[in-house]
C-alpha cells in the first residue's frame, strides 16, 4: 500500500507540472513569434510544485509549500513571500515539536530549498474567501536585492492527502 504522504507527494507533482506545462503552451501561443520567448517558454521556472492548503475552518491560517532552485551563481536571500488573496504570510521553521519563525533564508547557488508539510513552510493569514479548492493564485518570492520571482500556486483543500498524510495529533 502506497503511504498517503508519497501519494499526495506525487499528486502534487503532477498537478505542477500539469499546471507548469500548461503555462508553457500558452507563452509559446502568445504569437510574439519571438526565438527569446520560445526559449523563455522552454526554460523550467525555479519555482515549482506551489500549493496552498485552505484551512479547515474559516478564519484559521492557511499553510503553502512550494520548492525554489537557485539557478544563479550568486547566493539568493529570501526576505519575503507574497500569495494572492493572502493579507499576511510567514516563514516558519518545524523543529521538534516547536514551531518558529524564519526572518531570512539564504539559498546558495545551484541548490533547491523545499517548503514542505512539517518542515520549513509558509503560514497564510487573512485567507480570502474567494479562494477556493481548484483555483489557481500566484504567489511571489522576494529577495533581499530586491527582484522577485513569480509563479502559479494550485489552491487545494484542508485534508489528510492534502497536507501530505502529516498528522495533526487529531485521533476523531
Amino acid at each position: 500500500m502506497i503511504p498517503l504522504r508519497t501519494l499526495a507527494a506525487s499528486l502534487a507533482l503532477g498537478l505542477a507540472l500539469a499546471a507548469t506545462a500548461g503555462c508553457k503552451q500558452n507563452g509559446a501561443a502568445n504569437g510574439s513569434g519571438s526565438d527569446t520567448a520560445a526559449s523563455e517558454a522552454a526554460t523550467p521556472s525555479p519555482l515549482s510544485e506551489a500549493r496552498l492548503i485552505l484551512p479547515a475552518v474559516r478564519g484559521n491560517p492557511a499553510a503553502a509549500y512550494f520548492t525554489l532552485t537557485n539557478d544563479t551563481t550568486g547566493t539568493r536571500a529570501i526576505s519575503g513571500i507574497q500569495i494572492d488573496g493572502i493579507g499576511k504570510t510567514e516563514v516558519h521553521q518545524t523543529i521538534g515539536t516547536e514551531m518558529t519563525p524564519v526572518e531570512r533564508i539564504d539559498v546558495a547557488p545551484g541548490t533547491n530549498i523545499v517548503f514542505e508539510p512539517g518542515k520549513l513552510h509558509i503560514m497564510a493569514f487573512d485567507v480570502a474567501s474567494t479562494l477556493k479548492p481548484g483555483d489557481t493564485t500566484k504567489i511571489t518570492v522576494q529577495f533581499a536585492t530586491g527582484d522577485n520571482i513569480s509563479g502559479p500556486m494550485k489552491v487545494e483543500a484542508a485534508g489528510a492527502a492534502a497536507m501530505g498524510g502529516m498528522d495533526h495529533g487529531d485521533s476523531h
